[in-house]
């Protein structure tokens, strides 16, 4: 009787296993997006066939693969080898976040959908971010509101699909790089990309005085002497500021730089993470940006205040707090704000234009991943109550129109 009980269980568990097996199965087969329908959302659609279909598991190793880029719009085609492996730090190894980014490297230099050639691109899967619209929107600040940073990375949407199968809506990013076409220095006459990185995890990492955790980036072969003489710089013009010295900054870049993230209240730009600068040694200045991650910017997040569209984030930093001592650049802050206030404005109705167009490839990319509506990371105030995509957008548009309405007095009373 006991064997008998006992098997009894095992039936009825096996049976329980089984068909919860099956459930998963028909509902990821329910969700299963065609090339087909892809197409007809009439965006780019990348494909990836990995060596031996193998998944995508790891950072630090790339896979081998095949690419096939097809333009929807031009009926353009670029195909070739390639290798990818994943990217990204919160976004790579949060849980709940469950659609991951990956880095793309061609077999050579290819201009992608009408961008510049180059070897290395980025694939933002923007999964903390149920609008799929922040990066966009800090890409269009850089290039048409704020625009006179000298570099700012471009994208196109496409949909992804990986071994067979539909990964979602993602962005093709240029990847922030000091090569040609990208961020404008060489790095064979002595200049460098250099990024604030508080995991310090990167080729050379460093502490500066004043506690800001850097990593310098490199494109080249660079010996331990040249990334000493790159962390010198560094260094040299942090004592500078804090001695309230310019000379070696570009104010202009800083200056945009800061609105572009102030404005979107932009957490990772507190000097935490993701803060990109260069140094050109032609001119001995360093620069501020590109203006990169921003997908939890603009009222995404539920901590640290960033979900309040009033008080001052990025102007705390350390090297913004010094920036700020100094009346000329404070005055160069006014007058950017002053006179693009019209465009940020505007720029209101570019988020709600382009939210419609992209609304159909949204809808589809969740079919999948089931994220608007649902618990996410960062888990971003009344989430629980925004069921659709265009409550998501129009939280987003909210916060920004209280935001800018806050610094306009805000940045006048300094």
């Amino acid at each position: 009787m006991k064997i008998l009980r006992h098997s009894f269980s095992f039936i009825v568990f096996f049976s329980f296993f089984t068909i919860a097996l099956l459930f998963i199965a028909y509902a990821a087969f329910s969700a299963e997006i065609s090339l087909d329908d892809c197409r007809a959302l009439g965006l780019p659609v990348l494909t990836i066939e990995t060596e031996g279909a193998k998944k995508i598991k790891y950072k630090e190793k790339y896979l081998n693969a095949q690419y096939v880029l097809i333009d929807e719009a031009t009926g353009e085609e670029s195909f070739g080898a390639c290798k990818i492996r994943g990217r990204g730090n919160t976004t790579w190894q949060t849980r709940e976040l469950y659609k991951k980014p990956y880095l793309l490297k061609l077999g050579e230099k290819k201009s992608l959908l009408g961008l510049p050639a180059a070897e290395k691109w980025v694939l933002m899967a923007n999964t903390a971010d149920k609008t799929q619209l922040r990066n966009f929107y800090a890409e269009y600040l850089a290039s048409r509101v704020w625009n006179s940073l000298s570099w700012t990375p471009q994208s196109r949407y496409i949909s992804l699909f990986v071994n067979g199968h539909y990964n979602g809506l993602y962005q093709i990013y240029e990847k922030v790089e000091a090569v040609s076409g990208r961020v404008p220095v060489d790095e064979n006459d002595g200049s460098f990309v250099f990024v604030v990185n508080s995991r310090q995890n990167k080729e050379w990492n460093f502490t500066s005085e004043h506690g800001v955790r850097f990593s310098i980036r490199t494109t080249i072969q660079a010996d331990e002497n040249e990334m000493k003489r790159r962390e010198s710089i560094v260094r040299l013009a942090e004592e500078k500021l804090f001695s309230s010295s310019l000379e070696m900054f570009d104010v202009s870049s800083f200056a945009e730089w800061y609105l572009i993230n102030e404005l979107t209240k932009n957490h990772d730009a507190n000097f935490g993470s993701s803060c990109y600068l260069y140094y050109d040694s032609k001119l001995n200045k360093i620069f501020m940006g590109p203006a990169w991650d921003f997908d939890i910017a603009a009222g995404n997040i539920s901590w640290d205040g960033c979900d309040n569209p009033e008080g001052f984030w990025i102007k705390n930093a350390v090297w913004y707090e010094a920036l700020f001592e100094n009346p000329a650049f404070k005055e160069l802050v006014k007058q950017k704000w002053s006179e693009k206030r019209e465009a940020v404005t505007a720029s209101f109705d570019f988020i709600q234009q382009e939210s419609s167009s992209l609304k159909a490839a949204v809808l589809l990319n969740d079919a999948v991943w089931k994220n608007i509506g649902h618990r996410q990371w960062p888990h971003s105030p009344g989430w629980k109550k925004r069921k659709t995509y265009e409550s998501e957008v129009e939280y987003m548009i909210d916060f920004l129109k209280k935001r800018s309405q806050w610094l306009d007095s805000a940045l006048f009373s300094l």
